[in-house]
C-alpha cells in the first residue's frame, strides 16, 4: 500500500521529570522502548505510600506542574537520561546529582519524596477521581516497557486539527499544547476534526527513520484543566472533550473523553521539526499484539 501524506511535525516535547513542565525540542531521538529520549526519565516517589507522584492527584501533587525540569547538558546517543535541573515555584533550582536533592524536594512539596530514575516493582501513581470524590492509585505504564514512568505508552501525540476543533467548540478556553503534554504535535493542515481516531492501528512514518504504531486513543482527566504557568484553571477543557469526543476505550470497556492518541515505537531514530508524517497502512497483527500486551501486563499486576 502506498504511503499517504498526513502532515508534518509542528512541535517536539519531552518532560524529564514526570508531571513537571518540560522542554521544547528542535530534534529528538526516539528510542525503541523509551520513546523520546529523556522523556519521563525521572519521577518523584512518595516514600510513605511508595507511589509515583503525579498531578493526576492535584490535591497532593498539583504543584508539580509549576516546576520546570531540563537536562543540564545534551544527552549522548547511548544515554536514557542525565542530570536534570529542577526550577521550583519560588525560582530556586535543585540539581538531581546533588546530595541534598531529595531533602530540598521533600521540603518544597511537604512530603518525604525521593527523585528516582527507576520505578518500584508494580509501580502505581496517585490519581484523583472527581466523579467519585476520592483518591485512588492506578497502574503505571501498562502500555509501555517495564521500568518506565509513562502514564500508559511511550509516545503520546496530538494533531493540530484536534486542537483547532476543540478551540472552535469552546472559543473562550485556551487549548494550549502545554495542557496536554504530548511528545509530538502533528500539523495536519486543512484536515478537520479528531483525525487521530482514523489513525488507530496505522503505522506512522516520520522523516526517514522513525516508525510509530498508533495503538490507543488517549483518555483525559482533570489534570489538563489545572493551572500551570500562564494558563489558568479551566474545567471547560475537560467538559468540551467529554461533550464532543467521547470514544470507547476498549481496555476499560467504556467511553471516555479523548484528546490525542498513544503510539508504540516500531523503529527508532531521529526526528526533526518539520519532518513529514505519512500513513503507511494498518498493522492488525501489531494492534492485536499491543492489546494483548496491555491485558497481560494488567493481569500480572493483580
Amino acid at each position: 500500500m502506498p504511503s499517504l501524506h498526513a502532515g508534518s511535525i509542528q512541535a517536539l516535547r519531552r518532560h524529564p521529570v514526570k508531571s513537571m513542565a518540560g522542554e521544547a525540542l528542535t530534534t529528538a531521538r526516539v528510542l525503541a522502548h523509551h520513546g523520546v529520549q529523556g522523556d519521563r526519565a525521572f519521577a518523584l516517589l512518595d516514600v510513605q505510600t511508595g507511589r509515583v507522584a503525579s498531578a493526576k492527584d492535584p490535591r497532593r501533587w498539583g504543584a508539580l506542574l509549576d516546576c520546570e525540569a531540563r537536562f543540564v547538558e545534551p544527552l549522548a546517543a547511548d544515554q536514557r537520561h542525565g542530570p536534570v535541573s529542577i526550577t521550583l515555584l519560588d525560582g530556586t533550582t535543585v540539581r538531581s546529582d546533588h546530595a541534598d536533592a531529595d531533602r530540598r524536594l521533600s521540603t518544597a512539596f511537604g512530603r518525604h519524596v525521593r527523585l528516582s530514575t527507576t520505578p518500584p516493582p508494580q509501580a502505581e501513581l496517585d490519581e484523583y477521581q472527581p466523579e467519585h470524590g476520592q483518591n485512588r492509585s492506578g497502574p503505571l505504564a501498562v502500555g509501555a516497557g517495564t521500568g518506565t514512568f509513562f502514564d500508559f505508552a511511550p509516545i503520546h501525540f496530538v494533531t493540530s486539527s484536534t486542537l483547532s476543533r476543540l478551540q472552535e467548540l469552546q472559543p473562550t478556553s485556551r487549548f494550549d499544547i502545554v495542557r496536554f503534554r504530548p511528545n509530538l504535535v502533528i500539523d495536519t493542515g486543512d484536515a478537520h476534526g479528531f483525525v487521530e481516531t482514523d489513525w488507530l492501528g496505522q503505522v506512522l512514518a516520520i522523516g526517514d527513520e522513525v516508525r510509530l504504531h498508533v495503538t490507543f486513543p488517549c483518555p483525559r482527566c482533570v489534570m489538563m484543566t489545572l493551572p500551570q504557568g500562564e494558563l489558568p484553571a479551566d474545567p471547560e477543557i475537560l467538559r468540551t472533550a467529554t461533550r464532543h469526543n467521547r470514544q470507547l476505550f476498549a481496555l476499560l470497556a467504556k467511553k471516555l473523553p479523548i484528546v490525542g492518541a498513544y503510539a508504540s515505537v516500531v523503529r527508532g531514530g531521529t526526528i526533526h521539526l518539520g519532518d513529514p508524517v505519512r500513513l503507511e497502512g494498518t498493522a492488525p497483527l501489531r494492534r492485536a499484539g499491543a492489546f494483548l500486551h496491555v491485558v497481560a501486563r494488567a493481569i500480572r499486576r493483580r
